[in-house]
């Protein structure tokens, strides 16, 4: 979604967003979802055509609307705010995101920002996505609270 204007370099930021899961007769029966494993990932990006710097990443929720909301610093005059949906970067368009608001702000940026070493686990898959235990041998993936995934090889 591109901004009326770029953002100022070196200033506090909080953009604020709404998440629900649509429910069940949203969809076809043929069409069969599993939203366990989907997630939204919310960033900031100064082109048109690239995620750009990731703020942050989200379950999809319930099928009551949620407010979500992260405080981040810019540096590089973003002109854009840019989401992923889906699992492992597969495009699912099986989510309600609404309600954006980008206002400056002198709220101290997010802890997830400061710290990075307080992100979560959110869940491990296997290469198929297929949610699985982090004792299984094979290739796994964990996925974090800050958007990375971790890619482990288990050999046994």
């Amino acid at each position: 979604m591109e901004l009326d204007s770029p953002l100022a370099n070196g200033r506090n930021y909080k953009l604020s967003f709404w998440i629900k899961k649509p429910p069940p007769t949203f969809y076809p029966t043929y069409c069969l979802k599993d939203f366990r494993n989907n997630y939204i990932s919310v960033g900031i990006s100064s082109t048109n055509d690239a995620f750009g710097t990731h703020l942050i990443t989200s379950p999809y929720g319930d099928t009551v609307w949620q407010q979500y909301s992260v405080v981040f610093n810019t540096q590089n005059a973003e002109e854009y705010i840019t989401v992923k949906v889906g699992v492992n970067d597969t495009i699912d368009y099986g989510v309600f995101i609404d309600n954006f608001v980008l206002v400056e702000t002198t709220e101290p940026v997010s802890v997830q920002e400061l710290n990075g070493n307080n992100k979560q686990l959110l869940k491990i898959v296997d290469i198929l996505g297929i949610e699985s235990k982090s004792n299984k041998k094979g290739l796994l993936f964990y996925i974090y609270s800050d958007g990375t995934v971790e890619k482990r090889l288990v050999i046994e």
